[in-house]
């Protein structure tokens, strides 16, 4: 995750075939590693919702990281979170969805 790729593709023009090596730039890597971003995950899934603000001191203080607001947006992004005006929170569809029939009983 966020690194510099190395690719190689071939391809024949007039009778030859050519080898061009692309590099793939993936970004800035990430301030926490996979097994980090996956305990975030679940740390999140299990709350069910939460603010940028919450995860924002939730990262300091587990992972001793520190992200923007912003950054954390991004993230829960990847995650398929939604911002959801109505609960002023981020969570998944499906919760939200849930949350709602049982609010106006459709």
């Amino acid at each position: 995750m966020g690194q510099n790729q190395l690719e190689t593709v071939s391809s024949v023009e007039d009778g030859e075939e050519k080898k061009i090596i692309v590099r793939t730039y993936m970004g800035r890597p990430s301030k926490l590693h996979e097994n980090q971003m996956s305990a975030l995950r679940i740390s999140i899934e299990n709350k069910k919702v939460c603010t940028v603000h919450e995860i924002q001191e939730y990262i300091r203080e587990e992972f001793n990281v520190t992200y923007s607001s912003k950054e954390v947006r991004e993230i829960l992004r990847k995650f398929n979170l939604t911002y959801y005006p109505l609960l002023r929170k981020y969570t998944y569809p499906s919760y939200y969805n849930e949350k709602i029939i049982k609010k106006f009983d459709f």
